[in-house]
């Protein structure tokens, strides 16, 4: 039995929860306005196809998982820290008999992927750098949404406003994930280095459904050293 693994499990089952809980006081529709308007009304709109969908949906529950947590009394307590997240590889996190859950919530729009975890560089300096000795777990949190129409299917054509949808969760751990041999990653933000080399640990580690099935950790091998010292060795090669 791998307790480090349990942990982890365990978390994420409670942090399923909290967000269902919270997705379901909305009917799990979520009604994007600003000044009364809805701005996904119109079919048309710019907001749709652009990343903004994503950013709003990951501001909004990372929020209220935050609020929810403190104010329930929760056996998990969800903190996001004093800063930009876009300079942090997580959203949040939550401390808890020795260990850091750190989570990452990205948005899956219906129909497409969203594999990408944070900057290789940003992930081994929350990781592996601040607070070496502090075990922790990366979690993916994953907020899978569709666009609901405005209409309600009957007879009637009652007219709704039309929404995100949240058609389902899903979370995974890191430390599941072998990437000891072979990763993926994308050529997000390169930047030229003082030798004039480009800095491929700007990329952002990129783990599809198929190459967490195909590259799991057995699991009494799970743990925050195995994944401390495979970020490290990928860090060092990407130099």
């Amino acid at each position: 039995m791998n307790n480090y693994y349990n942990k982890t499990l365990d978390f994420q089952e409670k942090l399923q929860q909290y967000a269902w809980n919270i997705f379901k006081t909305y009917g799990r529709e979520l009604v994007l306005r600003l000044e009364e308007y809805n701005l996904l009304q119109n079919k048309h709109n710019c907001i749709e196809s652009s990343t903004a969908i994503g950013f709003v949906l990951e501001e909004f529950l990372v929020s209220k998982l935050e609020m929810y947590t403190h104010c329930s009394e929760e056996e998990y307590v969800i903190d996001r820290f004093v800063g930009a997240t876009a300079s942090e590889s997580f959203d949040c996190y939550s401390l808890k008999n020795g260990m850091k859950f750190m989570v990452n919530v990205k948005a899956e729009k219906n129909g497409q992927t969203n594999n990408a975890l944070a900057a290789i560089g940003q992930l081994h300096r929350n990781y592996c750098l601040e607070e070496p000795d502090q075990e922790k777990s990366f979690i993916l949190f994953k907020v899978q949404y569709s666009i609901q129409e405005a209409y309600e299917d009957s007879e009637y054509r009652r007219a709704k406003p039309r929404c995100l949808y949240i058609n389902g969760l899903d979370s995974y751990c890191l430390e599941e994930v072998d990437f000891s041999t072979e990763h993926k990653q994308d050529n997000r933000s390169w930047s030229i280095a003082t030798d004039g080399k480009s800095n491929k640990n700007n990329g952002r580690l990129q783990i599809s459904p198929a190459f967490r099935a195909s590259h799991k950790v057995p699991i009494e091998m799970i743990s925050y050293q195995n994944t401390f010292n495979m970020l490290s060795d990928l860090v060092a090669k990407n130099k």
